[in-house]
C-alpha cells in the first residue's frame, strides 16, 4: 500500500468510525435499556454525555493534533473508542454505561478530528486548491457510518448475542489504527507541515467564532428534519413502510449532493471563493423548502420537497469546514480550527435540541417544522456576514 493509499485508507475508515459512534447509541437503545434494566428515557441519558465529552474533546483533540503528530492522536481515538465498546459489556450498570459514553466521546472526538485534519490529503492527491472537494467527499464516510450502523447492529444483533456485537464493533474501531501501525514507513503522506503559529490567535479569530456559530445552528437543523421527516410523510398519509423509503431517498439525495460538490468543486466548475457564498445561498432554500413542508404541502410535493432539501442540507457541513480551512490555510492550525469550530457547534445541539422538542410538544409536525426553517434563516444570515469578512 503506497503512502498516498494508506492516508486515503486511514481517512475513510477512520471517518466511517466516527459516524458509526454518532448513531450506535440509538442503534442498541432497546438493548442497552434491557441490559441495564432502565427506561429508554435514560438511555437518552448516555447518547447525552457521549455528546457532552465532544465539547472539550474537539478542541484539545484539536491542539494536540497541532503540536504532536496526527497519527497519535487518531491511533489514541481508536483505542480509548474501542475500549469504551468493550466497556459496555463488562458491567451491566448505568454508572458504568455513563462512564464507557463518557470515554466513547473522548476517543471520537479525536478520531474525528484527525481525520477531517487528513481529508485534504487524503484524496484529490492533496492538491490544496481542491480542499473543499476533498472535504466535501470525505465526509461522505461520516455520513455513511451513520447510516450503516443501524442496520449493521440490528443483524448483529440478531446474529449473535450482545456482548459479541459491542466486541466486533471495537474491533472495527480499530481498523484505522491498524492501517496506521502497518503504514510507519508512510509517515511523510501523514506529517503536518511545520509552521509556527498563535493557539490564542487562532481562537479570537472573529471568524473562527462565526463558522462555529453556523454549526451551531446547522447541526438542531439537520437532526430536526431527520428526526420529524418519517412522521411528516405518515402525516401526509404515507404508509409506514414507504415513509421509511423516503427518508432513505433524504439521505441518499443528501450523500449524492456531497458527491456532486466534491467533482464540481474538482473540476474547477465552481470559481474559487464561491464557497464562502454558497452556505447563504444553501440556508436560504432550504428556508423556502422548509416553509413550503411547513405550508400546505400536498402528497406528492410534500416527498418531493423533502429529497430536495437532503440535496440543500447535504454540502453545507463539509462546505463550511472548507470555509474554516481556506481562512487557516496552513495544516498546523487546522486541527485546533476545525476542533474549537466543532466544539462551539456541539453546543447548539445540547442547548436548541431541548428547547426544539418542548416548543413542538403538542404541534403538528407541520408546524413544528417552522423551527427548522428560522433556523436555516439565522444560519443563512451568520453565514452573510461570514461572507463579507472573506
Amino acid at each position: 500500500m503506497s503512502g498516498i493509499h494508506a492516508v486515503t485508507v486511514v481517512t475513510i475508515t477512520g471517518a466511517f468510525v466516527f459516524g458509526m459512534v454518532l448513531a450506535l447509541v440509538g442503534s442498541l437503545k432497546l438493548s442497552l435499556a434491557k441490559r441495564l434494566g432502565i427506561g429508554e428515557a435514560r438511555v437518552g441519558g448516555l447518547l447525552s454525555a457521549l455528546h457532552l465529552a465532544f465539547i472539550p474533546m474537539m478542541l484539545l483533540s484539536g491542539l494536540l493534533i497541532d503540536r504532536f503528530d496526527v497519527r497519535l492522536v487518531l491511533v489514541l481515538g481508536c483505542v480509548l473508542t474501542a475500549g469504551a465498546f468493550y466497556a459496555l459489556t463488562v458491567r451491566e450498570t448505568y454508572s458504568a454505561a455513563l462512564l464507557a459514553m463518557l470515554l466513547a466521546g473522548v476517543g471520537a472526538a479525536c478520531v474525528s478530528t484527525a481525520c477531517v485534519v487528513l481529508m485534504p490529503r487524503a484524496f484529490f492527491e492533496g492538491d490544496e486548491r481542491k480542499v473543499s472537494a476533498a472535504l466535501n467527499l470525505g465526509t461522505v464516510f461520516i455520513a455513511l457510518g451513520s447510516l450503516v450502523t443501524p442496520t449493521l447492529a440490528d443483524v448483529l444483533l440478531r446474529t449473535v448475542d450482545f456482548r459479541r456485537t459491542l466486541g466486533l464493533l471495537a474491533l472495527l474501531c480499530l481498523v484505522p489504527a491498524v492501517v496506521v501501525a502497518t503504514q510507519l514507513n508512510a509517515g511523510g503522506q501523514f506529517q503536518l507541515a511545520p509552521h509556527a503559529y498563535d493557539p490564542g490567535a487562532v481562537l479570537g479569530d472573529p471568524r473562527l467564532w462565526l463558522a462555529g456559530l453556523v454549526f451551531f445552528v446547522y447541526g438542531p437543523l439537520e437532526f430536526a428534519v431527520g428526526t420529524w421527516a418519517t412522521t411528516y410523510l405518515i402525516d401526509l398519509g404515507y404508509k409506514e413502510r414507504r415513509a421509511a423509503w423516503l427518508l432513505s431517498g433524504f439521505w441518499l439525495t443528501f450523500l449524492a449532493a456531497r458527491v456532486l460538490m466534491a467533482f464540481l468543486e474538482e473540476r474547477g466548475t465552481l470559481r474559487s471563493g464561491s464557497e464562502y457564498w454558497l452556505i447563504p445561498i444553501l440556508g436560504l432554500l432550504a428556508a423556502v423548502i422548509l416553509g413550503n413542508l411547513a405550508g400546505a404541502a400536498t402528497y406528492g410535493r410534500g416527498a418531493l420537497g423533502l429529497l430536495v432539501l437532503g440535496a440543500v442540507l447535504g454540502p453545507i457541513f463539509p462546505t463550511l469546514i472548507g470555509i474554516l480551512f481556506d481562512v487557516f490555510k496552513h495544516d498546523r492550525p487546522r486541527g485546533t480550527a476545525y476542533g474549537a469550530m466543532f466544539a462551539i457547534g456541539s453546543m447548539g445541539s445540547l442547548i436548541l435540541a431541548p428547547l426544539i422538542g418542548s416548543y413542538a410538544r403538542g404541534k403538528t409536525v407541520q408546524q413544528a417544522l417552522r423551527i427548522p426553517m428560522v433556523l436555516a434563516l439565522v444560519m443563512a444570515g451568520v453565514a452573510i456576514v461570514l461572507g463579507l469578512m472573506k
